[in-house]
């Protein structure tokens, strides 16, 4: 009751807060100016019927409008959207870390640099909002959810708040790590410090738009600002046209404040004269469709269904093709993962007395594990076209897995009951738990080790502690699957079931997975070679800079201040870092899917494609027999020192590699024998097309 008693509060201190866009200060202006257009109009109605048309403002558009203003204040007021909105602390730790570098800039802030400063960071703002709009009308995975902004068929102020909260998620995600970067920069070339001022600068310019007629962007009352200034900004005219069904004003104006952008990359529009338009969704043509969203449900829930269709086009029969050069390096950089998981958890203090700490500090063995789950969804995408059948995916996907997982299960027991034998102390109880064996490969095999949704709780299978990885990534070919082969209420139930069972960690780490599925559908659309290039090097470059900023940190702070006062270790377990991972996530997907339209005609040597396979083709073994070899080997080596640092990875790489040659590399032999134990309908099914 107290919450949606402070959340009534929150609503009535809306018309009174100036940094809402529908304040009653903003509105008021906006009827000002609109009564003065009206009065250079030539007043051929009454005023009150010029600022208030019936046909607009009893339009049933409007309680569309009014029912997403107040889910949107709903998703602000629980924190949804501020979670990814904190330009200052990325701007905090990107003066922190070039201040730790070059040292406190010694030049006194002036009056002109604050100016200067305050220009800057609106600019940086305003292009971020142009790109993000653009985005959403040109990817086909995002303007599902712009579309509900469009479907207003009147335009009125409260429009703006028209839109889903995915969009805002989003926006807000760009705006924080490019806009942060860029008040960290030039703040700290500029002013010094994170001065309140120039913040509040930056306010005042939203202030000044906010009162010079933003809302007439939304509305019936046509305002020009002349051929000149609608190079410079947006005025509500160029806005409207952005919002008409016409062919010719398609793809045009996204700016928000400035017209700079539109200008300089060739989407200004402006008219010559005033033009009627009409409002609302219209297919390629400019040719009007019925209203897509008749119920607040349908605004919510239909973007996702018609996101997930863009994404995930029609599954072809047979063969899905990945080009040569694509594949060979996603098995570059799947052996690249398995390799830096080795070493960071190599670097810990129990097994090298924290000679190597800073790998540790960097954390690279869990962000690593999330470019694996990037990876595995490009891979799990591909491997659904290429298999064509529930029967045949599933096959493919359990011979895969339990080739490997059962003797690394087998492995893991022996080497545990050796190593402990020998040296318990070696086996501290933070990273070993001890099991009864039918436990172990119960849980082991069903990977429900990490599921803690209603039947099951966490636990570590021996000193395997990097199988978890493998219990998120299994619930996710789950839940793929059925979403994917499965159709009608067998679907519903089915998600639900699953997402009932493998739990909140589990779930929270879906949505960094299936970008890699993206990656897979998206990739094949192609892009410029200039694009691809920034994609390819650019996403992981602005990944290692927030790294080193900070980022990770600060989300992680908020992570815990978010579910405070539970400790999100507890609660989220090894999704605790969820909003770096996902961060990550889409670092790596963009890198994926330019290095993809880069490589799509090239043939990899043959001598460099089989070095890249023959690695990658002991990854899956390194992963999941490292942490127990490593136990093993640092509860019998004797000595200290980087001779033994040497023997323990040596020892370690010997072990998977046999392994690997024994179960990882003769899969298809594996496969042969499996597929020779099902009855002969079973065989056909699995049989390849």
């Amino acid at each position: 009751m107290d919450t949606l008693i402070a959340f009534g509060q929150e609503l009535m201190r809306t018309p009174l807060d100036a940094m809402e866009r529908v304040s009653a200060l903003y509105l008021a202006c906006a009827v000002v100016i609109a009564a003065g257009v009206w009065l250079v109009s030539g007043r051929e109605k009454s005023l009150i019927a010029f600022l208030f048309p019936r046909e607009v403002y009893t339009h049933r558009s409007n309680l569309m409008d009014l029912k997403l203003f107040l889910v949107n204040k709903l998703t602000a007021f629980i924190g949804l959207t501020g979670a990814v909105f904190f330009p200052p602390l990325v701007a905090f730790a990107v003066l922190s870390m070039l201040a730790g570098w070059a040292g406190a800039p010694e030049n006194p802030t002036t009056w002109g640099r604050g100016a200067l400063a305050t220009l800057v960071i609106v600019l940086a703002s305003d292009f971020c909002k142009y790109w993000a709009h653009r985005w959403h009308h040109e990817l086909r995975a995002l303007w599902p959810f712009h579309a509900v902004h469009h479907s207003a068929d009147v335009l009125t102020p409260l429009t703006v708040m028209r839109t889903h909260p995915v969009e805002s998620l989003i926006r807000n995600l760009l705006i924080t790590a490019i806009v942060g970067m860029v008040q960290g920069l030039v703040l700290f070339l500029l002013v010094g410090q994170i001065d309140i001022l120039t913040l509040g600068g930056a306010n005042a310019f939203y202030f000044v738009f906010n009162a010079l007629g933003s809302n007439l962007r939304h509305s019936h009352v046509w305002l020009s600002y002349g051929r000149v200034l609608e190079h410079i900004f947006i005025s509500p005219a160029q806005h409207q046209i952005h919002h008409s069904v016409a062919k010719q004003h398609h793809d045009c104006n996204y700016g928000s404040m400035f017209a700079i952008w539109d200008w300089m990359f060739g989407t200004l529009y402006i008219p010559e004269r005033r033009e009627t338009l009409r409002f609302g969704v219209s297919d390629a043509e400019g040719n009007p469709k019925p209203q897509p969203h008749l119920t607040l449900a349908d605004a919510l829930v239909t973007p996702f269904r018609e996101s997930w269709q863009a994404l995930r086009p029609a599954l072809p029969r047979g063969e899905a093709a990945m080009s040569p050069g694509f594949s060979l390096w996603l098995d570059f950089l799947r052996a690249a993962a398995a390799v830096t998981v080795l070493f960071g958890h190599l670097a810990h203090t129990r097994f090298t007395r924290g000679d190597y700490a800073v790998l540790r500090e960097v954390n690279i063995a869990s962000d690593a594990v999330i470019v694996f789950f990037v990876l595995s969804g490009v891979v799990i995408a591909y491997a659904a076209g290429r298999d064509g059948s529930l029967a045949r995916f599933a096959f493919m996907r359990a011979t895969r897995v339990f080739s490997v997982v059962l003797p690394a299960l087998v492995l893991t027991a022996l080497f545990d009951a050796l190593g402990t034998r020998a040296d318990a102390s070696a086996y501290p109880a933070d990273y070993y738990q001890a099991l009864p064996l039918w436990e172990l490969f119960w849980r082991g095999l069903t990977f429900t080790n990490e599921w803690q949704g209603a039947l099951s709780d966490r636990l570590r299978l021996g000193t395997n502690g990097p199988l978890w990885s493998l219990s998120y990534e299994v619930a996710f070919y789950g839940l793929f699957a059925v979403a994917v082969f499965l159709r009608g209420p067998l679907r519903i139930v089915l998600l639900a079931l699953g997402a009932l069972l493998v739990g909140w960690p589990i779930l929270a780490l879906l949505p960094a997975w299936s970008l890699g599925v993206g990656v897979w559908h998206l990739g094949r659309l192609g892009m410029p070679a200039e694009r691809a290039w920034v994609f390819a090097l650019g996403a992981p470059l602005t990944l290692v800079a927030l790294k080193a900023m900070g980022l990770a940190a600060n989300l992680s702070a908020l992570t815990a201040a978010w579910v405070a006062p539970m400790s999100h270790h507890a609660l989220l377990g090894y999704s605790d870092e969820v909003l770096w991972n996902s961060v990550i996530a889409v670092g790596v997907a963009l890198h994926l899917v330019g290095v993809r339209s880069l490589v799509a005609g090239w043939q990899p040597a043959a001598a460099l494609a089989r070095a890249v396979r023959w690695v990658a083709g002991a990854s899956f073994s390194l992963y999941v027999v490292h942490y127990p070899t490593l136990h093993l080997l640092d509860a019998v080596l004797p000595g200290s020192g980087p001779g033994r640092d040497a023997l323990l990875l040596g020892g370690t790489l010997a072990v998977a590699l046999a392994f690997a040659a024994v179960f990882e590399r003769p899969l298809g032999r594996w496969r042969g024998l499996a597929r020779g134990l099902l009855p002969q309908r079973q065989q056909a099914q699995v049989a390849r097309v």
